[in-house]
């Protein structure tokens, strides 16, 4: 009986070998590791934006309880307290004066963007009781912080993805390694002239 498959030849078909059975097993294994790595590559993604999300959300509930509890205030510059050349960043160390919020006059140190002269007038932060703070959160500090923690995410799961796709990979390319070994074994006995021992 002729088949479309046997291209010209008649007969039954052969019974898959070990070989054959263990190639179509390694393909089909491949194809699963496919489909299982896309579903990890969605699943990376998903965490990303969870996790971005939740990072911007907290930043931005910080910076809004921060708004809340301080207050901004002009301070003048009445001397700086590194020359020039020492500064760091951007940002120049000054002492500055300015009224608390109960009325009372206040001095201390604090940096500042930018390069000032004494005299200079500054905003400042200052707390619930009058002393300098750092500035409260800003939306743009929660965009950065969920833009990184998101990015992370996605980085440290790539990593994890790709690096269970190689093992994986791996594992199959040996069962296809395996499965020639075994067809070589076969057919090399009959190309080479020489007997199986």
């Amino acid at each position: 009986m002729r088949t479309a498959d046997d291209h010209g030849r008649s007969g039954a078909r052969p019974a898959p070998g070990p070989a054959d059975r263990l190639r179509r097993s390694a393909a089909r294994w491949e194809d699963l590791l496919s489909v299982g790595l896309g579903l990890l590559v969605a699943i990376g993604l998903v965490l990303a934006w969870l996790v971005g999300t939740a990072a911007y959300g907290a930043v931005a509930e910080r910076g809004a309880a921060e708004h809340s509890e301080r207050a901004a205030t002009e301070a003048v510059i009445t001397e700086r307290a590194a020359p020039i050349g020492d500064l760091q960043a951007g940002m120049q160390a000054v002492t500055v004066r300015w009224t608390a919020p109960d009325g009372t006059e206040r001095t201390d140190r604090t940096s500042t963007p930018g390069l000032h002269e004494v005299g200079d007038r500054i905003t400042v932060w200052v707390g619930p009781g009058g002393t300098l703070t750092t500035p409260p959160a800003t939306a743009e500090d929660a965009v950065t912080v969920g833009f990184g923690a998101g990015f992370m995410t996605v980085l440290l799961w790539g990593v994890l993805v790709l690096g269970a796709g190689f093992l994986a990979f791996r594992w199959t390319a040996g069962r296809f390694a395996r499965a020639w070994e075994l067809d070589w074994a076969g057919v090399e006995p009959q190309w080479t002239g020489r007997r199986a021992g």
